[in-house]
């Protein structure tokens, strides 16, 4: 069977795209990483399926969308997913939890569109509920994330024990700008905290994170 050739279609930010491009990363499979400007958005939005990104293109025909049906979908193809419908719902609810987390930090720098600015709102009271509830959100997702690491080998390996997932990697891109911003976020988590280290020194991650351009998001 022909192998399928694979372009994914972003911003130039990390954001909700960094996720596809480590389980590319850490499968070692090639795939185009285009790259969209912001000021080419207005342009081209029509032309992406229901005008959403990130979008995986197949053979240059066959087009998806939506963020975490990609990374399910590539993390089955490339073996970074469970293995039974229990393990993969185990995998599917921590990588969900973290997107959790990802989605109310993206929502403190958007707009009223949805767009990202890159800076809070200019409207204190809308800034400091935003914020509140990421906070919120950090404040209940990260103790069970915690608790969920130590149900398997104590904690000191991955999610599912000695395999690497996508939902490790999930644990790695969504708390990366929020670490940027408060390095003592995982203090009060040390399992998270080590596994996110032992996720950046993986032997296919690695090499991506030291080549990978820095964006701001």
């Amino acid at each position: 069977m022909a192998t399928s050739s694979y372009s994914l279609h972003y911003f130039n930010y990390r954001g909700r795209a960094e996720i596809c491009r480590m389980l590319f990363a850490a499968a070692n499979v090639q795939y185009q990483d285009i790259r969209i400007d912001r000021s080419e958005w207005s342009r081209i939005r029509n032309r992406m399926p229901g005008g959403m990104m990130p979008m995986l293109e197949f053979d240059n025909k066959t087009q998806y969308i939506q963020s975490m049906a990609i990374t399910r979908y590539l993390s089955r193809e490339f073996g970074f997913h469970g293995n039974t419908n229990m393990e993969m719902t185990r995998v599917e609810f921590i990588s969900d939890c973290f997107n959790e987390i990802m989605d109310d930090y993206m929502r403190m720098y958007q707009d009223s569109s949805g767009a990202i600015v890159f800076k809070k709102d200019s409207d204190p009271n809308v800034a400091r509920a935003k914020t509140l509830r990421f906070e919120t959100t950090c404040e209940r997702v990260l103790p069970f994330m915690e608790e969920t690491l130590q149900r398997f080998d104590g904690g000191n390996l991955f999610f599912m024990g000695e395999k690497m997932t996508m939902a490790d990697m999930m644990c790695f891109c969504a708390l990366e700008n929020p670490m940027r911003e408060n390095p003592a976020l995982l203090n009060c988590y040390p399992k998270l905290q080590a596994l996110r280290n032992r996720v950046m020194s993986h032997h296919t991650i690695a090499p991506y994170l030291t080549r990978r351009g820095m964006t701001e998001f």
